[in-house]
C-alpha cells in the first residue's frame, strides 16, 4: 500500500503534470540524487518542466520511500501498480509476502557474497530483495550480486532505485529477455568508505552487460523449436 505522505506529495504534482508523467520524473530525480549527482541523463530535463518548489517536492518523496523501504520493503512496487499500472500487461507483481516465500523455497538463505541471483522479468525488483532479505537473515552485511531484467524501463528504473537504497550490488538490464536484444544496463557496485559499503551507480548503453553472456553460458538455455526465441532457466 502507497504510504500516506508519499501519497500527499505525489498527489501535489500529479494535479498539474499528470500521474504517469509524475511518477517517471520521481525515477529520474531519485537517480540522480542517489548516484550523488552523478547520473543525470535523464535528469537534465526536468528543470524545463517543473519549478524549484516542484523539485523540491521529489526530493521530500524520496526521503518518504527511503523511510518506508527500511526491512527491503518495495514501497515502489506498490505506487506503480496502484497509480500507473492497475495491472494492465501483466504488471502487477508477486505479493512481497509470497516472493519472501519464494525465496526461502529456493534457497536463497544460503546465497553468500559472490554469488549471484537472476530475475528475467524484474519488475520493481522485489523478488531480487526477497532473495537479499533471505540471504542476510545470518549475516546482515551478506549482500549477493543481483541480475535483474525488464522490458520495461520504468520497471528497470524502480529495481535499480530499490538495489541503491539498499545497498545491493547488482545490474539491472533493460533488454527483451527472450531475444537478448540490449539497450541499457544500470550497474550498483559496493565501495567501502571509512568502513561503510556504499553504493555507486554507472550505467552502461546498448551491449555493454555481463549479463548476456552469463546467461548465453547457462548449461540450461534452450532454444524454442520454430521460434529462433531463447528459453531461459530460473537457474543462475
Amino acid at each position: 500500500m502507497t504510504p500516506k505522505d508519499f501519497l500527499e506529495l505525489y498527489d501535489r504534482l500529479s494535479y498539474t503534470h499528470g500521474r504517469e508523467n509524475v511518477f517517471r520524473d520521481f525515477l529520474d530525480v531519485s537517480l540522480f540524487m542517489l548516484s550523488g549527482g552523478t547520473y543525470r541523463e535523464d535528469y537534465n530535463r526536468l528543470s524545463i518542466s517543473y519549478k524549484e518548489n516542484e523539485m523540491e517536492i521529489f526530493i521530500q518523496m524520496l526521503h518518504s520511500v527511503a523511510n518506508h523501504s527500511e526491512g527491503f520493503n518495495d514501497v515502489l512496487g506498490d505506487v506503480f501498480m496502484e497509480h500507473i499500472s492497475h495491472g494492465h500487461h501483466g504488471q502487477f507483481f508477486t505479493p512481497i509476502h509470497i516472493s519472501d516465500l519464494m525465496a526461502v523455497a529456493s534457497g536463497c538463505e544460503t546465497l553468500r557474497r559472490g554469488q549471484s541471483v537472476y530475475d528475467p522479468c524484474c519488475g520493481s525488483g522485489r523478488m531480487l530483495l526477497s532473495a537479499v532479505k533471505a540471504s542476510t537473515k545470518s549475516d546482515v552485511s551478506n549482500r549477493p550480486f543481483c541480475y535483474g531484467s525488464d522490458i520495461d524501463l520504468n520497471c528497470v528504473k524502480m529495481a535499480t532505485v530499490n538495489l541503491l537504497m539498499n545497498s545491493i550490488p547488482g545490474e539491472v538490464a533493460w533488454m527483451d529477455a527472450l531475444t537478448l536484444e540490449h539497450w541499457r544496463s544500470y550497474k550498483v557496485e559496493l565501495v567501502s568508505v571509512c568502513g561503510v559499503w556504499l553504493p555507486l551507480l554507472s550505467v552502461g548503453g546498448a551491449g555493454d552487460t555481463s549479463l548476456i553472456t552469463r546467461i548465453q553460458n547457462m548449461p540450461q538455455m534452450k532454444t524454442v523449436k520454430g521460434t529462433g526465441q531463447l528459453q531461459l532457466s530460473f537457474d543462475f
